[in-house]
């Protein structure tokens, strides 16, 4: 095991617990329902985009869910991290063991755990759902849940998706929209308008989330 495996899973997760920690998060009201009915429901699959993964895997740690995590190596990193902070791990994704981590998917399910999804991850393009939230929502009968975060003040990389890191003490805007019924007996042929759907949810939490944030950072100023 090399050094940065070790780091990965030893220092990994007290570090991103110490930083989840820091962080005062606020929820906006998309759909009426309160949130807790919406996220933690228990049976359903929530969609992020990869770009904001880092609050919203910290926010729901304690809740038994289990996440696909890519085969590439940075999936092996976040693999590691991730366990150690209380979730199960599905390795797969939509170019590498996406059949089999679509079976992995559903017995996680028939075992009672939510699930969990970066719809445009491991490599984009950045904000587009890819089919395998539409699949596995048909695959469980889970509904998708379009869930999202944005920090008043972050840090963002130069990568594919925007990656953002909240900064230690800073507000995170969070808000999940209402759940998306894909139906078990889904054909192929009518995948991509399912994608297009989750997409346009995603999409419409993440502007209220940015806009939240921004609104607070002006107002800081």
């Amino acid at each position: 095991m090399d050094l940065t495996m070790l780091a990965a899973q030893y220092m990994g997760p007290a570090f991103l617990l110490a930083l989840g920690r820091s962080w005062r998060f606020r929820e906006i009201d998309l759909a009426g329902a309160p949130v807790a009915d919406r996220y933690r429901a228990g049976a359903s699959i929530h969609a992020l985009w990869h770009s904001q993964q880092l609050p919203l895997t910290l926010r729901h740690r304690k809740e038994n869910i289990a996440v696909i995590v890519s085969q590439h190596r940075d999936g092996e990193i976040i693999a590691r991290m991730v366990q150690g902070i209380g979730y199960r791990t599905i390795r797969g994704s939509s170019t590498r063991g996406g059949s089999r981590a679509l079976q992995e998917f559903a017995r996680a399910a028939s075992e009672g755990h939510p699930l969990a999804i970066t719809t445009d991850g491991p490599q984009g393009p950045a904000r587009q759902c890819k089919p395998g939230a539409v699949l596995a929502a048909a695959r469980t009968g889970y509904p998708i849940v379009p869930a999202s975060a944005a920090a008043v003040s972050g840090w963002t990389f130069n990568s594919w998706d925007r990656f953002v890191v909240p900064k230690p003490g800073s507000i995170v805007y969070l808000a999940y929209g209402d759940p998306i019924s894909v139906p078990t007996d889904l054909g192929e042929d009518s995948v991509a308008d399912w994608q297009a759907r989750v997409t346009q949810a995603q999409n419409a939490a993440s502007a209220a989330c940015d806009a939240a944030a921004a609104s607070a950072a002006g107002r800081r100023r």
